[in-house]
């Protein structure tokens, strides 16, 4: 049993300095409150920053959703009408279809 120990031991061995190089600093003197205060006021900064390009991102979004809404509209009313055209044509050729087949029946009858 301690033979194992000792070999994972010996290979931790020569990664520990570079452990301690990376951690120790987390572990180490805190910022001063002028530093905190100074860290902190920056980072408001930065996310009004953050928050004012977001909502500028965002209006031009609106503005291209608006654009996007009046095509899909205009596109809607154009197939309506298209729609409606159509099915007056479908009625005059249901209609004209119904009056072969009565001028058919009646020179079948003849």
């Amino acid at each position: 049993m301690p033979a194992s120990w000792l070999a994972a031991i010996n290979a931790a061995l020569p990664y520990i300095d570079s452990i301690a190089k990376i951690a120790l600093p987390a572990f180490g003197q805190r910022k001063s409150s002028r530093e905190a205060n100074e860290d902190t006021h920056r980072q408001l900064a930065e996310l009004q920053t953050a928050v004012t390009h977001n909502a500028e991102h965002v209006r031009e979004l609106a503005v291209q959703l608006q654009a996007a809404l009046s095509a899909l509209e205009q596109a809607a009313a154009e197939a309506a009408a298209a729609q409606r055209r159509l099915r007056l044509l479908l009625n005059v050729v249901g209609a004209l279809a119904l009056l072969a087949v009565v001028l058919a029946v009646y020179a079948a009858w003849r």
